[in-house]
This record gives C-alpha cells, sequence and structure tokens, in this order.
C-alpha cells in the first residue's frame, strides 16, 4: 500500500533539515508499515485507531527484527503521524498507542589498565589544568564514584586515619569507600582550604577529563562515567567480589552491578582456559 501524503511527509522531512540519507531510512520503514496496514489490518492508515497501532510492534517481532530495528520502525510511524495531524490529515493520532521495546543498555568501553597506567602514572601534565584532570581522573578511577558524588566531596569527608571517603550518593544517601594509598598525595594536594576538594562544576570537568585522555591516550569520548565502568570492571577483573564492587558503588540493587559482569567474561574465559593447559 502506497501511504497518503507519503511524498509530502518526505518534503517535509527535507524542510528540517534532515539529510537524504535519513528520509530514505524513514520511506523504506514507512513502507513496511503500509504493507502492515494493507496485508494485515486491511485498513487505511488514515482510519486506524490505537488497537491497531500496538498489533504492528507484535508484527515486526513475528518477522524476527531486533527491539533496535522495531524502535527505528515505531519512530518512523510517530513521526509521520505527527506530520498528519500538523497538515490536517487526521483528527486524531492513533500511533500515541505506539510504545517502542525496551533497548538493553549499551554499556561505555572501559578504559585498558594499561592505558590507565600510563596516563596516571607515566603521563607528566604541563601546566595547572592538565594536573587538575589528571587528579580528577586519578580519583574517579580509584574510588569509581560518580562525578556528582566527587565535585560534593568536602575536606570533611576525607578521612586518612581510617582510609576511607565518606560518600553522599543518591537520595542522600551515606556509603564508606576505601582510600588506596596511592590516592592520598592527590586528595592532600587538593585540601588546605577548608572547602570542596574540587571547586569546579559537573560540565568543566566532563571537558578536562575528554580532552585529558584525547592528548595523554589518544582516546576519543572518554568521560567520568566511563571511568566508574572502567574501575568495577578491573575490580572485577581482579577478583572482587560482585557485593563488594556492588557497596563501593552505591548500587541499591545487585543487579545493577551485575551488568560489569558481562565486560569480565573475556577474563573469566581465559582463567578457565588456563586451567585446561596447565
Amino acid at each position: 500500500m502506497n501511504l497518503p501524503y507519503l511524498e509530502e511527509f518526505s518534503l517535509h522531512l527535507r524542510a528540517k533539515g534532515r539529510s537524504r540519507n535519513t528520509v530514505e531510512a524513514y520511506i523504506r520503514d514507512l513502507n513496511q508499515f503500509g504493507e502492515f496496514c494493507e496485508n494485515v489490518l486491511k485498513r487505511s492508515p488514515l482510519e486506524l485507531e490505537r488497537g491497531d497501532m500496538r498489533r504492528f510492534p507484535l508484527y515486526l517481532r513475528e518477522m524476527g527484527l531486533s527491539p533496535s530495528s522495531i524502535a527505528r520502525k515505531v519512530s518512523a510511524v510517530k513521526n509521520y503521524y505527527r506530520f498528519l495531524l500538523l497538515r490536517g490529515y487526521v483528527k486524531k493520532d492513533p500511533s500515541l498507542a505506539l510504545v517502542p521495546p525496551k533497548l538493553p543498555k549499551r554499556l561505555p568501553r572501559p578504559v585498558g589498565e594499561d592505558i590507565m597506567k600510563r596516563v596516571l602514572e607515566e603521563w607528566k601534565p604541563q601546566g595547572e589544568e592538565e594536573r587538575l584532570a589528571q587528579d580528577l581522573v586519578f580519583l574517579l578511577y580509584g574510588t569509581g564514584l560518580r562525578i556528582s558524588e566527587l565535585l560534593s566531596l568536602g575536606e570533611e569527608d576525607v578521612d586518612f586515619n581510617e582510609g576511607v571517603l565518606r560518600v553522599r550518593g543518591k537520595g542522600g544517601k551515606v556509603r564508606v569507600v576505601p582510600l588506596h594509598p596511592k590516592l592520598y598525595p592527590v586528595l592532600e594536594r587538593r585540601m588546605g582550604g577548608g572547602g570542596k576538594l574540587f571547586d569546579i562544576n559537573r560540565y568543566k570537568a566532563y571537558r578536562l577529563i575528554k580532552g585529558f585522555f584525547e592528548k595523554a591516550a589518544g582516546l576519543l569520548g572518554v568521560h567520568p562515567h566511563v571511568l566508574r565502568h572502567t574501575f568495577a570492571t578491573h575490580m572485577l577483573n581482579s577478583g572482587a567480589d560482585l557485593k563488594t564492587v556492588q557497596e563501593i558503588l552505591g548500587h541499591a540493587s545487585l543487579g545493577t552491578t551485575q551488568i560489569y559482569t558481562r565486560v569480565s567474561l573475556k577474563k573469566m574465559k581465559e582463567a578457565y582456559e588456563k586451567v585446561w593447559e596447565e
């Protein structure tokens, strides 16, 4: 079935600045929706009800499409009906009933242990901003803190006698995070003013960390959460148990921490294979 006003919809997308490839992708997805209307519903797209729409994701799933492909096609249909409503071609938008499938969370790729060692122990910062960036990286990687948690730390939260940080996490919950002695010089360098350890905002922290990894390691797109993910992955690779990592990260659910074990599976397989080699 040729969808009504499809050519006009294409011009509408181009007028909004969408690229040629994007428009063509929309049309391909909508042509599949047209086939669904013709072969399954046997109704015009201008006559559909919300109940009809709910059948579309099921139809795509039965065809074996992945959740990401279904989500993309659902998005195309929703944009199409918003256009129809805007132009007055339909009086109501049945696509409001369309719910895209939940997509699995994509974890950032952790930075390799060799790279972390190089940028923290071998890289020599030039100037105060590079030193600040390196200190941020050192503490994020060394503690697994969220960037918001690190930037809210005050001098009173550091306990060198016990070797811990007292961290206020989500919901104001306080947890204790162990400190490795290698972190002491970094913390001492940031203390002395009686206030926060870092008097910068989150935007500047992101910019500093991103620029630091680009210059020190040639890595693009490294942001604070990548370092939290890297901390958790390296902990598990080193043999830490899941419950310990959960408590350090401040996860309310163990299931949240378990997502990091996917990355550690490679190390697990390597260890398993070594047993058979011995």
